[in-house]
Order: structure tokens, then sequence, then C-alpha cells
């Protein structure tokens, strides 16, 4: 087995000292530009790779961020692809943790990256309390939690303005002449859930139109399967939608799967909006509508936050809500026998 290339490995090769080559690496201003060339070199050569704990360690300090995310076949795992974009930017490593759910398994990777001496966390929590976390990591690590399960402007969060999207997503939908609108949820429970639900009760009262809710049950862990299995459910209800909102984009993909094998055709029949824009949504075959959440901005508000709490251990938490943006696609359409009027000249 080829034994591991370390910084003493180096020093020896090239005849200098440890700390003359730990510097070189680490771009200290006292040590030459031709030294630090030729440290660089014999580095790249011999596939040296740092040891980002021990250099933490070495500096009370880290490079490495810990993105805890309670499951990463959701929106959740795209967004990381966004974080690592950012943090790259700032010389900063993502190391990527999946829950599954497990709250247990939850506060064993905030322990662990917070022991680690990690230079944040951020979490995509499994419940609404934090509080637990919050201790594991407070004092030491500053940790930002991505998602709608917090609200609490006590802690650092980072989240979609989920009333504003939900409020799009209606109102094109009204705006397309559709008055019989069905909600498909999750069963997951959250602020963002009961925002969600809120907005649509308050149109449907406002519309005079009956409330269509359909909840996944908590025995679902696929969400695709989730919303094919309401979808089903909506399909034998008798009381057949024009269109259906549902709040996670995977559970969209199952809802129009149900309305094809049942022979209704999407958007013309019925139209499907789904919320979170995942990649899949865009792609021609499915054409989603949907609500997307922002996540470069998100991701760039995360590590600001993050560095800035780094720095400043005691700065007051910080609290965003950013506006998502409505992707129109070819699954939404004209509720049927409405006719869209023409643009203004």
């Amino acid at each position: 087995m080829k034994s591991q290339i370390t910084i003493h490995t180096l020093a020896r090769e090239l005849g200098l000292s440890v700390s003359a080559v730990s510097k070189a690496l680490n771009d200290y201003p006292d040590i030459s530009a031709e030294t630090k060339k030729i440290v660089l070199r014999k580095a790249e050569e011999l596939g040296y790779k740092p040891n980002l704990v021990a250099r933490s360690l070495a500096r009370r300090t880290s490079s490495f961020v810990g993105v805890v995310i309670r499951d990463v076949s959701s929106v959740y795992g795209e967004m990381f692809k966004s974080l690592s974009e950012v943090a790259r930017r700032d010389s900063l490593h993502l190391i990527l943790y999946d829950t599954n759910y497990d709250p247990a398994v939850e506060r064993w990777c905030v322990q662990n990256l917070t022991d680690s001496m990690a230079r944040g966390i951020v979490v995509t929590p499994v419940s609404e309390d934090v509080e637990d976390l919050c201790r594991i990591a407070r004092g030491r690590v500053p940790i930002v939690f991505l998602g709608g399960k917090v609200r609490d402007p006590a802690f650092n969060c980072v989240a979609s303005d989920t009333r504003s999207g939900t409020e799009m997503a209606l109102r094109h939908l009204i705006e397309l002449g559709h008055r019989r609108i069905a909600v498909i949820f999750d069963h997951k429970q959250s602020s963002s859930r009961s925002s969600k639900l809120a907005v649509y009760q308050e149109t449907m009262r406002s519309l005079g139109q009956e409330e269509l809710v359909f909840s996944g049950a908590e025995t679902d862990t696929d969400l695709v399967a989730s919303g094919y299995a309401q979808g089903k459910r909506l399909l034998a209800s008798g009381s057949m939608p024009t269109a259906v909102f549902a709040v996670k984009d995977l559970m969209a993909l199952g809802v129009i799967q149900a309305l094809r094998e049942a022979g209704l055709r999407v958007p013309e029949d019925v139209s499907v909006v789904g919320y979170d824009g995942i990649d899949a949504a865009a792609l021609p075959m499915i054409g989603l509508t949907t609500v997307t959440q922002p996540r470069m901005q998100m991701a760039e508000r995360i590590i600001d936050i993050l560095l800035r709490h780094a720095e400043d251990p005691v700065a007051p938490p910080e609290h965003h809500l950013v506006k998502p943006e409505l992707i129109l696609r070819s699954s939404s359409g004209p509720a049927p026998g409405f006719h869209l009027q023409p643009p203004l000249a």
C-alpha cells in the first residue's frame, strides 16, 4: 500500500524545515515566491493532500463547512450544489451529511462537526424544535438553518417566502380561469406547510369554492409515490378539480403520472403546478410549472451569515426570507372552456 504523503514527507524530500513547507503551502508572506513554487510543484508531483482537520487544529479555525440535510433526494440535495459553488469563492470545503429524517443522526452530525471545529454548519432540520442542535453548537460553531421549518428570529435562518410563492402559484391558476383547485401535501408538519395551507384556504374562501385538500400518509417516504397515491385518491373522490397545486415538485410528478394513467391530459384537462424548482421539472417530457426557490441567492446569504458569525460569535441572529419565482412551463394552461383574453395592443 502506498504510504500517505505528509508535510513531513515534503520537508524531507526538499531538504526544508517542516515550518518552511507549512508556510509555503499556506502562502505566508515571509516565504519567498521561489520557495513557494518549489514546494507546490513537489506537493503536486507527490500527490500531497492537506489534512484539513489537522490544519484546523493548528490554526484554531477551519476551512470546512458541514451541511446536514434531512433528505439528499429532495430539493435540498440540489441546494448543496449552489452552496458548493458559493463556498468555493471563499475557499471553503463542504462536507455533506444525510440524516434521513432521523433526529438522533442529526444530533450526531452537529456534535461531530462541532468537535471537528467546522467553520460553520448548515442544517435542514428534521423538526421545528432545534434547541438541542443549538445547545450543541452554541458558542463554538455558527449554525444556520435552511428551509421553512425554523421561523424563530432567535436563530440564524434562510428560507424561501412560502406565503409569497403559494400566492404566485394560485394567482397564476386563477388568471387561467381555474376555480376548482386541489392542493396536495406531504405529511410532514412545518411552518412552511402551515403557511401554504393558510394561503390556499384563504384563496378558496375568497372564490367561494370547496377546499380540496389531500395529504400523504405517515408511512410515505417517497414523495413521487406519495403524489401518485394522492392523485389516485383525488381521481376516486368524485370532486374532480381543473387544477392541482402540489407543494413539492416530486409530488407533482406523481400526480401527473396518476392523471395520465386515468386518460386525462395535462394541462388540457387538468393543470398541475409544483413548488421547489427541482432540475427535473425543466425536462421537456415533464415541463412542470413551478415556484422555484432562488438557490444561488439563498446559498450566498447562508455562507455570508456563517462567515460573519464565525468572526463574531456574539453577532445577533439573522433571519432572511428570500422571494421565490414562478417558472411557467407546459403543465399549466387555461381551464377547460376558458378563453384567455388577448393582450391589449
